[in-house]
């Protein structure tokens, strides 16, 4: 089984399985160097806060969904290469990369309900990082 993110857009529930950036390591990488097109990713946070993401050494241009309490509260729009801070001035305690064009092809916008699943293995890990 693998990781799943739902979103229920404005068109249509919409699912996408996803990568899940557990370990700071991990979410430090996030999506570097991935070539057209990339995976989506998500990033769990176990503590709500403003969040600010940038492009450095993102080679393919994104969608950023910032995402709190399984709602979408902010949407960006990642640049390649760029070191420019992308993120509302609300707390989220999920963000979701997909790939450039994703939020316009399923009509996705601020108000959407999120729900992640994760798989055992991603369960697992969360566990041991803790």
């Amino acid at each position: 089984m693998s990781d799943v993110v739902y979103i229920n857009g404005s068109l249509a529930p919409v699912k996408f399985n996803t990568l899940v950036a557990v370990t700071d390591g991990e979410q430090a990488r996030g999506l570097m160097w991935m070539k057209w097109p990339p995976p989506v990713m998500c990033f769990p946070y176990r503590k709500i806060a403003i969040r600010k993401f940038w492009m450095k050494n993102t080679i393919s241009p994104l969608d950023i969904l910032f995402c709190c309490g399984n709602s979408i509260v902010g949407i960006g729009r990642g640049e390649p290469l760029s070191t420019a801070p992308i993120g509302p001035d609300e707390p989220s305690d999920l963000v979701i990369e997909l790939p450039a064009g994703s939020v316009n092809e399923h009509r996705i916008s601020v108000g959407d309900t999120v729900r992640l699943a994760f798989s055992p293995e991603t369960l697992a890990r969360q566990i041991v990082t803790g």
